[in-house]
């Protein structure tokens, strides 16, 4: 009775803790739901919400036929994605994020491969911190500094104690060494706006090799990423690269330009056009970033991602250029100036030859080619950092100077068709007028001031003194016109005006009193005589004596000068945008009758024609007439013996002109250096010799004109088709 006694108090006992239990979860359950519910709901309920840009597939580059210039090549590159490097607070995130540099830094050492380190600091031989020495260490050092808060003459250990310190990267106990790795990447994230929003790009231009050993270390490397992108290829990097420009990192300059312009497109990852064709059209090559919806627990738990609108790519971009004639010009102008060099006498190391070409469609004032000497090799110089340091510090011979578009030059005689044409205009001359030369012009009753033809010409009317370039002409002509007058008509012809291309282009100048200003020098009447021959102040681009030579052919109307074609969608088959060369834009009318007019493309068709004529012994018996001028433009004193710079101008077939061509050489001396380009670039187009060995197609075989890549997928980027004064 007693064990049955105990027996039921065990059961009471065991139920009533049993009870007790239940109890005490009952009422946590109704302090969970009923009492604290909303609250806990709440909090369940409660995620962030990120908005990502995807970014999209810039726009590409052609020639006129379709000839890839820049393109889009599938690349690689390793990125950090913060919403997978955080942990539960900024000491766990710290962590997370250091040993995941170091993880990944061992990795590419390993291999041998690089990562973006703008840190400049180094370990000296001893192990310490140092800063860096070069051009622009100075300039990343006070960045560094400003961006700590560091006194200027902070020493490199002060302020890697500052950096690696609990205040910023928390990494004061690691080697000396893993501290300016784990500083130069951190400090990099940092200045490059890394967060969310935003990925970091650890490494560009990675091998496949590298992104196989970072994929199968992923599980080790927490927001580590490799990404195909595409990248700019400049396939046929020896035509134009003056012209196409380039793409590269945004700088912080430019980022806080657009940022304050409320341009939202760019983060300080971005990449940007710069120059030529690239920056002036990089509103149209960029194309529309997609974006989409990232949603994370508040600890950063990543629970939901979805696209909510694609990215769409950049406009393709046709070029006015002819890669095929652009190869010819260049050829053609290597040799002019390389023969031209060796052909001096002068062995002044300041003297450095080089020179310029442009060709345009008469009809509409097209650029069919653009070339500058010395040039570069635009695949060269984005694929080849040694390359690029060397054309960079090659300020001798400045190779990346775009002389067609932005060299400005005396022109010499080349002058002389507009002074003719202002001078029958204004009825100072007339074609059957004569001029007596006798060398010597004496401008006032002061003997001394005077000024000298090359030859004792005698008498002579428009034809003669254009073929012989008879400088006492037109020293007459000049100053009966006078200065505003002759710089009306050289500014109806184009002269010292921006030509309407599309892409940068200098101004130039002519000669006048407010330029004589400009320049503190005083202003006298016989400025006029050098004026009337190409000299004094007057300097042109060479695209602006091509626009002049098309506007004499074009009978008086200057046109815009333009290189871009067309631009099309990214697959090649909507146009937006075409050029009309049917009604081409009209920028000015040279107010020369069409009698006058005649009268100097008669003259210009002599300098080729006449036995005496300064083009006679180049284009006397080419086979298609050819209307031309040459110029001389001394430079220097005859003390300095400085050579003349050589230029040249010519349009043809005569009868009904077709291109017109412009070439200028620096130092050439002789008359035969720019001819010799001229006739090259008529041989091309008009003839088709010179062209039989360039290839129609891209370098990689692949038909111009063919589509692009798949714009919807990055990964199949690579299937697309294939000033100075002087």
């Amino acid at each position: 009775m007693d064990e049955n006694k105990k027996d039921t108090g065990r059961y009471v006992v065991c139920v009533l803790v049993l009870l007790g239990i239940f109890a005490i979860f009952g009422v946590q359950l109704i302090n969970w739901q009923i009492v604290h519910g909303s609250e806990y709901r709440e909090k369940a309920d409660s995620t962030n919400q990120y908005s990502v840009a995807i970014s999209p597939l810039r726009g590409e580059i052609l020639d006129v036929n379709g000839v890839d210039l820049a393109i889009n090549i599938t690349g690689y590159q390793v990125v950090f994605d913060s919403l997978y490097m955080t942990g539960e607070n900024s000491r766990e995130t710290n962590q997370i994020r250091n040993d995941t540099i170091l993880k990944l830094t061992g990795l590419f050492q390993r291999r041998g491969e690089e990562w973006i380190d703008i840190l400049p600091i180094t370990l000296d031989a001893n192990g310490n911190f140092a800063f860096q020495t070069g051009e622009d260490s100075e300039r990343d050092i006070s960045a560094l500094k400003d961006y700590f808060r560091m006194q200027s003459y902070a020493t490199a250990q002060e302020c890697m104690d500052v950096i690696t310190g609990d205040n910023h990267y928390k990494c004061a106990d690691l080697s000396n060494k893993d501290k300016l790795t784990v500083a130069s990447v951190r400090y990099n994230m940092e200045i490059n706006g890394f967060n969310a929003k935003t990925k970091y790009v650890f490494a560009d231009n990675v091998s496949q090799e590298m992104v196989a050993i970072v994929e199968e270390n992923h599980q080790k490397l927490p927001g580590v990423f490799s990404e195909t992108v595409p990248v700019r290829k400049y396939v046929n990097g020896d035509v134009a690269p003056h012209l196409l420009g380039t793409v590269g990192n945004i700088t912080a300059e430019q980022y806080k330009a657009l940022k304050d312009n409320n341009d939202t497109y760019y983060n300080l990852n971005s990449k940007i056009g710069s120059g030529g064709v690239e920056g002036t059209f990089e509103e149209q090559l960029r194309g529309s970033p997609g974006q989409k919806i990232v949603e994370t627990t508040p600890s950063g738990a990543i629970l939901n991602v979805k696209e909510v609108e694609n990215a769409q790519p950049g406009e393709t971009i046709y070029l006015t250029l002819d890669a095929r004639l652009q190869r010819v010009a260049a050829k053609a102008l290597e040799e002019a100036v390389q023969g031209a060099e060796a052909a001096s006498t002068n062995r002044n190391e300041d003297v450095k030859y080089s020179g310029a070409v442009v060709a345009l469609r008469v009809k509409d004032f097209a650029v069919l080619c653009a070339q500058s000497y010395p040039t570069y090799d635009l695949t060269r110089y984005t694929e080849d950092p040694a390359y690029k340091l060397e054309i960079l510090k090659d300020n001798a011979r400045k190779p990346m100077t775009g002389r067609a578009l932005n060299g400005i030059y005396p022109i010499g005689s080349s002058i002389k068709p507009a002074v003719a044409a202002a001078g029958l205009q204004e009825g100072k001359i007339t074609g059957a007028s004569t001029v007596n030369c006798i060398k010597k012009y004496v401008y006032s009753s002061n003997s001394d001031d005077y000024a000298l033809c090359l030859g004792y010409h005698g008498p002579l009317a428009l034809n003669t003194a254009m073929a012989v370039s008879c400088n006492y002409y037109f020293f007459q002509t000049g100053r009966d016109l006078g200065i505003e007058s002759l710089n009306h008509y050289l500014e109806r012809f184009g002269l010292g005006e921006k030509t309407g291309v599309e892409i940068p282009e200098a101004q130039g100048r002519r000669t006048s009193p407010e330029t004589s200003e400009k320049f503190n020098q005083p202003w006298y009447g016989g400025n006029i005589l050098n004026a009337s021959i190409g000299q004094g102040d007057d300097a042109f681009t060479p695209i602006q004596l091509a626009t002049y030579a098309a506007t004499v052919a074009n009978n008086g109307v200057r046109l815009r000068t333009h290189i871009v074609d067309k631009r099309t969608d990214y697959s090649r088959e909507t146009v937006i945008d075409q050029y009309d060369s049917n009604h081409p834009q009209v920028m000015a009318n040279a107010e020369v009758s069409q009698e006058n007019l005649n009268l100097v493309k008669e003259s210009m068709r002599g300098v080729v024609t006449n036995p005496r004529g300064t083009a006679h012994h180049y284009f006397g018996d080419y086979p298609i007439a050819i209307a031309a001028k040459t110029g001389t433009a001394q430079l220097g004193t005859v003390a300095q013996n400085i050579p003349d710079h050589t230029t040249f101008i010519a349009f043809g077939p005569y009868e009904d002109p077709e291109i017109a061509v412009a070439v200028i050489i620096e130092h050439g001396g002789k008359t035969q250096f720019p001819a010799n380009v001229a006739k090259a670039v008529f041989d091309a187009y008009l003839r088709g010799i010179g062209m039989e060995d360039i290839p129609k197609t891209n370098p990689d075989g692949t038909t111009a004109s063919s589509a692009p890549a798949d714009s919807s997928s990055p990964s199949s980027a690579g299937n697309g088709a294939s000033s100075q004064e002087q």
